[in-house]
């Protein structure tokens, strides 16, 4: 349905984005996020890729931060990895890149270009070239025809990736997509149980993965406060969360914190003075 939504990609001039950026860094802006439907798609009136775009960014400009999303599997490649290496920290080590299943014969149905397998690869490549990268996912549970084995190949990649933020809906009918007409629909209950069976197992995967952040020392962008509690809350370059006591004139600064607990959707420290 996202075609009929949003119309047409269009790519905006290398030099308007550029010029965005600069901008933004006057009025104090210290992170960007690069965002599009498929960013791997850019394609500017140059010839420049969005991973020359990427690299004109970090390069061409001083900004702090650098995010972008989203990414489709089967567009990602090894250019881009490449220029986020080359321009670690500025270029966040985060990457959002939905699967949306781990069957390769319901991703073959919804269309999406790759298998598990060939997903599987980009994802090693990503890891090889960047190793504390944080991954996060897009996923539908209870497309049509799938199944129980289909289900637990979803869960099972999940795991096998270790993504620490997964997004996940149960698929509903679209007006002009082909699933619509498909007549092996899943029962609404059963779209359910699988989505919170799902959310359940990946919250002990989160808390697992988070555990590791616990004593490192971290520098977090502050983004917010609490006046009345004395915190605030700002965001590591793995784009995880991270509360601590501290004065609201550090919003808007990157500080040091260390991490004294661990939780599976945000960390808690304190600030290093």
């Amino acid at each position: 349905v996202v075609p009929y939504t949003r119309g047409r990609e269009k790519s905006r001039p290398m030099q308007h984005v550029l010029n965005d950026v600069r901008n933004l860094i006057k009025r104090g802006v210290k992170e960007i996020t690069l965002l599009g439907q498929n960013v791997n798609s850019y394609n500017s009136e140059c010839g420049a890729d969005f991973a020359d775009l990427i690299q004109a960014v970090a390069q061409q400009t001083s900004i702090e931060r650098l995010r972008y999303t989203t990414s489709h599997p089967k567009d990602f490649n090894q250019k881009l990895v490449d220029v986020m290496y080359a321009n670690q920290p500025r270029v966040c080590e985060y990457i959002h890149l939905p699967f949306q299943s781990g069957s390769s014969r319901i991703l073959d149905r919804m269309n999406r270009g790759y298998t598990r397998e060939q997903y599987l690869e980009k994802i090693q490549m990503i890891k090889k070239a960047i190793p504390n990268v944080v991954l996060s996912t897009d996923i539908i549970v209870g497309f049509p025809g799938e199944t129980e084995e289909d289900f637990l190949q979803t869960m099972s990649l999940v795991r096998e990736v270790g993504f620490e933020t997964i997004f996940a809906f149960k698929y509903s009918p679209r007006p002009f997509t082909k699933a619509a007409k498909f007549e092996d629909q899943v029962p609404e209950d059963v779209k359910s149980e699988r989505l919170n069976r799902l959310f359940d197992d990946h919250d002990l995967l989160a808390f697992e993965l988070a555990k590791r952040y616990e004593g490192l020392t971290l520098d977090i962008l502050v983004e917010k406060g609490e006046p009345t509690e004395g915190k605030v809350s700002g965001r590591t370059t793995h784009n995880k969360l991270v509360h601590f006591m501290g004065s609201q004139d550090l919003i808007g600064k990157t500080v040091p914190v260390k991490i004294t607990k661990a939780f599976p959707a945000v960390l808690r420290g304190e600030l290093v003075l």
